[in-house]
């Protein structure tokens, strides 16, 4: 590629002028020659919907699946898509079939929805939970291993989950010294990974966990909405897609392909925002992105006058977490809409810990200087100086 990374990158993305993004890691943006074929995909899908469905679809999918499948070096045969991280983690929850003989590990700081999910299966089917609680503090490998650990060892866990990257907070979790306490103590592995291709160097033969997903319109510039479930052989015949339709029981690959009529053409778009991630090379994208994110995330803090929430640069991808300078939460994400409509840029706020931060994300189309405007506006609206 004759361009590099940063602000003359940004053309070549579908972002509204103007918008100052400092949160890519929400939904991901992508890139006009993705797009270009993603409509040309879509208008196939539209002019003769029989044909595509029928047809096309069968035939090409399986190719944007091992596109996927060898992007994280993962057998094809057990890699199946999805719309989203949802429907993954309900497909696996409920294809498990948990009971109250069951127990559940997770951290405070999974997704919400891998949380809803579990409380569901607590109230529907009665599975017991084990929540490790985290703060500040704890946010460090060795800590949150050994919490993982003590609890495997002194309660009948079940089955386990645990981020790839978190959301909110935002850190690196230890997936392969989790996967191998799994196997250790005879529980089932569940990584989320929904902050994982095009930020992460996957390799399921490596990592080996009993279950796997991804978002491919996060990180590896693929359209909304696509997701990529990994499961081990053996579940093959288990599990079903959490949607059942016409193809229940007709073996698992039909069951994920087809689910009842929706746009599929974004699947085909997958080898496009692969492709395009290839053509730069994923270290690459990755030391950028990280050191972007780290070097930027610094600068809000300096101009914040506050500090970041993990020290530990190993810890950070992508996303890095930084001490919001307000303690009345509710006023901040008050800021957060106000920044949003004057100044035209998110800044991401949540709690955690008792505390107001802020999550800054990294893409190839940043600068540094996206990291100094959204850290001065949203300060001037903290300040009531908008």
């Amino acid at each position: 590629m004759s361009k590099g990374f940063g602000k003359e990158l940004k053309e070549d993305f579908v972002i509204e002028s103007g918008y100052t993004c400092v949160n890519h890691s929400s939904f991901g943006y992508i890139p006009k020659s993705v797009l270009k074929q993603r409509i040309e995909n879509q208008k196939r899908f539209l002019e003769n919907p029989d044909s595509f469905i029928r047809f096309l679809v069968p035939k090409e999918s399986p190719i944007a699946r091992r596109t996927a499948a060898d992007f994280l070096n993962a057998n094809f045969n057990q890699c199946f898509f999805t719309s989203n991280s949802a429907e993954s983690m309900n497909s696996i929850m409920k294809g498990l079939g948990f009971s109250d003989k069951d127990t559940i590990l997770y951290l405070n700081i999974a997704y919400p929805m891998v949380q809803n999910v579990i409380k569901y299966m607590n109230t529907h089917d009665k599975v017991n939970t084990c929540r490790i609680e985290l703060k500040v503090e704890d946010l460090d490998k060795e800590i949150i291993l050994s919490l993982i650990e003590e609890n495997m060892k002194t309660k009948k866990i079940t089955v386990a989950i645990l981020d790839n990257i978190s959301s909110l907070p935002s850190i690196k979790l230890p997936t392969k010294e989790f996967v191998e306490l799994c196997k250790k103590y005879d529980v089932i592995s569940i990584i989320d990974g929904a902050h994982g291709a095009g930020i992460s160097e996957i390799n399921l033969k490596d990592l080996d966990p009993d279950f796997f997903f991804t978002n491919l319109n996060k990180w590896a510039f693929c359209p909304c909405s696509v997701n990529l479930l990994y499961m081990k052989e053996k579940y093959l015949n288990q599990i079903h897609n959490n949607t059942i339709s016409v193809f229940y029981g007709a073996g698992i690959e039909k069951e994920f392909e087809y689910y009842g009529t929706r746009d599929a053409s974004v699947i085909l778009s997958v080898v496009d925002g692969i492709n395009y991630i290839n053509q730069f090379g994923l270290q690459n994208i990755i030391q950028y992105c990280e050191n972007l994110a780290w070097e930027g995330s610094e600068l809000v803090a300096k101009i914040w006058e506050t500090e970041l929430m993990v020290k530990d640069k190993t810890m950070h991808s992508a996303m890095v977490n930084v001490l919001v300078p307000h303690k009345d939460h509710s006023y901040v994400l008050e800021c957060q809409r106000t920044c949003f409509e004057i100044h035209n840029v998110l800044v991401v706020v949540f709690e955690f810990d008792g505390r107001s931060w802020a999550r800054f994300s990294a893409s190839i189309y940043n600068g540094l200087e996206d990291y100094e405007y959204a850290a001065q506006q949203f300060l001037n609206v903290l300040r009531k100086e908008r």
